[in-house]
């Protein structure tokens, strides 16, 4: 008999659940569960980093605006009332219900939810791949290049397969402010992408908003190309060769082939719009793990929601599982303030937003309903002089 992926096979009370990862979709549904199902379930947090990065300022860093916040897990799991085990899982088996990690130890769990994202690695043999937290000094030494004069035309490149873009367009538009008050005469700022409009996905009013904005900072866009880096100084562009002093390109991500669990030719975890995992009862999936076209953290946030609501449901819980009905948030960060935009994913032209205030509270950059709120709170506390030990509840 094949169980049904919507019951549990060993229901407990409370319920058992192990989410694997430490990174966005792991801890929003962290903070879900225990405001939707409190006192149902038992959480085990298995995560191969003891600190969560708050990656998407990384991009800000190298040009001076301020560091990612970091903050401890063992802390945060504190504060929410989970278990923290710092270890690697290797394989799942589904048929015991348990996980086997790195260190050798099984863990058994009731539902498992898969967060473990993907794997970065560069597209190309040449030019500098940015990747902040493997390989930081490769692009600061572009910007170190630039200043000095010897690199006055930079590329920044979108190769095949990258799905979430908007790095390279903050990147392309805080190089060439960087580069103009070393050089205004001297600097040329190419981005290069697959995407048949800048940000497509976002829909034609942010596109057509993107597009002017990068003419006014002197940014020239090559869209719907497939670029080739050939050399360090040389990529091919749409037939055509386009020469560059550096070229930067962002990384793609390989799945994480987890043994036990089915996955495509990427390695990718296929699921339904609740997260389920195919064939597999008990385990879903969420975040970059999965066979969700677009990798992004506040997409990650939402199918990791309409997972938990799942979980939450089947413990008794009063709310109503319901499919991720993806909405893409993002904040783009320019010289002149951040730009936040807005699309449904299934009315994307009907939808597409571009504005200089916030569309969403709050502001940040992986929009969440229950992590950012969450983080919120923490950084406020800290800001407004809290006590070290409101701080260790949550902070690094």
């Amino acid at each position: 008999m094949i169980d049904d992926p919507g019951t549990p096979t060993r229901a407990r009370d409370p319920l058992r659940v192990v989410i694997a990862g430490g990174g966005v979709a792991a801890l929003e549904a962290l903070v879900a569960l225990q405001g939707l199902a409190p006192g149902r379930i038992d959480v085990v947090l298995l995560s191969a980093t003891d600190t969560f990065i708050y990656r998407p300022l990384l991009v800000g860093e190298p040009f001076g605006l301020g560091h990612p916040h970091r903050y401890d897990l063992a802390n945060l799991c504190a504060g929410l009332g989970a278990e923290l085990v710092l270890d690697t899982v290797t394989q799942v088996v589904p048929e015991a219900h348990a996980i086997q990690t790195a260190s050798g130890t099984d863990i058994i769990y009731d539902v498992l939810l898969v967060a473990i994202g993907a794997r970065p690695y560069p597209a190309f043999d040449n030019g500098v791949t940015f990747e902040r937290q493997l390989s930081p000094e490769d692009f600061d030494d572009v910007l170190g290049d630039l200043t000095d004069g010897m690199a006055p035309r930079v590329a920044i490149v979108v190769p095949d397969g990258v799905s979430w873009s908007l790095p390279a367009y903050e990147l392309a538009l805080l190089t060439a402010a960087w580069a103009e008050r070393a050089h205004p005469e001297a600097t040329c700022v190419t981005l290069v992408t697959h995407e048949p409009a800048p940000l497509a996905d976002f829909g034609p009013k942010v596109s057509a908003q993107i597009a002017e904005l990068l003419e006014r900072e002197h940014v020239v866009v090559r869209c719907g190309v497939h670029p080739d880096v050939v050399t360090p100084t040389a990529l091919r562009v749409g037939g055509t060769w386009l020469e560059a002093d550096r070229i930067v390109s962002l990384p793609l991500l390989a799945g994480p082939r987890l043994p036990g669990l089915p996955m495509d030719a990427q390695g990718l975890i296929p699921c339904d719009g609740l997260g389920h995992v195919d064939g597999v009862p008990d385990v879903y999936v969420a975040g970059d793990s999965g066979t969700f076209p677009i990798k992004q953290g506040g997409l990650a946030a939402q199918q990791a929601v309409a997972a938990v609501t799942d979980i939450a449901a089947r413990t008794g819980a009063d709310v109503e599982a319901r499919a991720t009905e993806p909405v893409l948030r993002a904040v783009l960060m320019t010289r002149t303030g951040p730009r936040y935009l807005r699309a449904e994913l299934a009315d994307v032209d009907g939808t597409s937003t571009f504005a200089t205030e916030a569309l969403w509270w709050p502001p940040s950059k992986i929009a969440s309903r229950w992590l950012g709120p969450h983080l919120a709170r923490l950084d406020v506390d800290r800001l407004h002089g809290a006590t070290t030990a409101d701080i260790d509840r949550g902070m690094a």
